[in-house]
């Protein structure tokens, strides 16, 4: 009997996990929140902006190979853009909202290959128009073909930063400065697992070259410690920080921009899964809150699959060979997922997971971010900038003995607006660990909506239907 499998994202993950199980004969539907597949890392701007990319060309190619051989099964795969999936229940019923409708679909099998956000530090001014996420810059750059500023200060840690920079002079950008936590060259301590990623370290270096070329200003270990203006940025004063994640005296200087694109690391999109009742743990350096999974991506929920960043952040390449798994396993009766004709079936998917998460250990060096930089959000610094909750607010709670995050939502309302926790989630944990000695122990519980959608569409929605 054709099984019905219901994959939640089209990044690298869920159109890899799309393909594998409609080639397997499974009925597939995909959804999606974008207007067009690829995701974040592989985002598609309209056709009618032409195809300028400013990306290196592997990963131009990787992006038009995964598309293509999605685009070869498509017609067998119910694919569904501008699709906001809002809750997801333990019974296996999945809540998906288009425009002014919804409906429940309930199939036999899920994958939520639903990916990451970014992570932010509160600091001074960083709700202040101008500031934004660095993948928000990039994001804006993919799909518009517009510079998100005129003149951009990229800081944080990781690669992504770089590769930001680089775009946007690639772009015809000015870019005044680089800001880096910790320089790439960490990465060297572990010439095994690099060597294993050598494609894309190598990627990693022509990106700095475009930088180095433009003569843009390289600072290690500095961090933005304020954002300066009123009605937009004007400018940001960046500052030296010692292992600890301390600023140090005097170390500061004043950068005038228009553009402040940050990051500082990824948090997994894992409501879906905690919603539904799957088993968390938490890896700070991973991702945050991260469903428990198997290698072919079971979660303690029968039926429901969790396929790439959201499992763990590991990057695209680890994606991709992830979703494949976890696509057949999806689309196989229970009893058969792991057994010697599968394994053998995804022998090559196996082995290209191993290489890409052994380069990944490499990675994760330039993204380990100290306790000490959280001192950086001060009391009258908003944490949570949909309901305005500053750190004292937060602060306030946790001195009346409110340590979880259910709690300290529940008294300062950090978490209850529009984006339901998804950008102060991590923040708020890290800064009641910091003020209070407390890490708190499970996630803030999601709620429909995870995702924001009208009345109008819950009023409207379909009956349950098999997917």
């Amino acid at each position: 009997m054709q099984r019905s499998i219901v994959v939640v994202g089209a990044g690298p993950a869920g159109l890899a996990a799309a393909t594998e199980a409609a080639t397997r004969g499974a009925h597939v539907t995909l959804l999606d929140e974008a207007a067009r597949p690829g995701g974040q890392i592989y985002r598609q701007a309209h056709s009618a902006l032409g195809d300028s990319e400013y990306a290196e060309a592997g990963e131009r190619a990787r992006k038009h190979d995964i598309l293509a051989r999605f685009q070869s099964v498509a017609s067998r795969v119910d694919y569904r853009p501008d699709a906001n999936v809002y809750a997801l229940f333990g019974n296996g019923e999945l809540h998906v909202a288009y425009g002014a409708g919804s409906e429940v679909l309930r199939p036999d099998a899920i994958v939520l290959a639903t990916g990451v956000r970014e992570m932010a530090i509160p600091f001074p001014g960083w709700t202040t128009p101008g500031v934004m996420f660095a993948g928000g810059a990039q994001a804006v750059l993919k799909s518009q073909r517009v510079l998100p500023g005129k003149r951009a200060v990229i800081a944080g840690c990781g690669p992504l930063p770089i590769v930001v920079a680089a775009q946007l002079l690639r772009a015809g950008g000015d870019v005044a400065a680089l800001a880096s936590l910790r320089p790439l060259r960490e990465m060297l301590g572990n010439p095994r697992a690099l060597w294993q990623g050598r494609q894309i370290f190598y990627e990693g270096l022509r990106y700095l070259r475009t930088i180095r070329r433009a003569g843009v200003a390289q600072l290690s270990a500095h961090v933005p410690i304020r954002a300066i203006g009123t009605e937009r940025l004007e400018a940001v004063v960046l500052a030296r920080v010692d292992a600890g994640g301390h600023v140090v005296p005097g170390a500061e200087r004043e950068i005038a921009c228009d553009l402040l694109a940050v990051n500082y690391g990824f948090a997994a999109n894992s409501e879906l899964a905690a919603m539904a009742g799957a088993e968390l743990r938490f890896d700070a350096d991973r991702g945050g809150w991260l469903p428990a999974s198997d290698e072919f991506g079971r979660t303690s929920i029968s039926g429901l699959f969790v396929a790439g960043d959201v499992a763990a952040v590991r990057g695209a390449l680890v994606a991709e060979a992830e979703g494949q798994i976890v696509g057949a396993a999806a689309a196989v009766p229970p009893k058969s997922i792991g057994d010697a004709t599968m394994t053998a079936a995804l022998r090559t998917a196996l082995g290209r997971r191993q290489r890409h998460q052994a380069f990944q250990t490499a990675v994760r060096t330039t993204l380990r971010v100290p306790r000490g930089l959280w001192n950086l959000t001060t009391d009258d610094t908003v944490v949570c900038r949909c309901e305005n909750v500053k750190l004292r607010d937060i602060r306030s709670a946790l001195d009346a003995g409110h340590s979880s995050l259910n709690a300290v939502k529940r008294n300062v309302r950090s978490g209850m607006g529009w984006c339901g926790g998804r950008t102060c989630l991590r923040a708020v944990a890290a800064l009641s660990e910091l003020h209070a000695g407390i890490a708190p122990p499970v996630i803030m519980t999601p709620r429909p909506m995870v995702r924001p959608i009208t009345f109008g569409a819950v009023v409207a929605q379909k009956k349950a239907v098999d997917a």
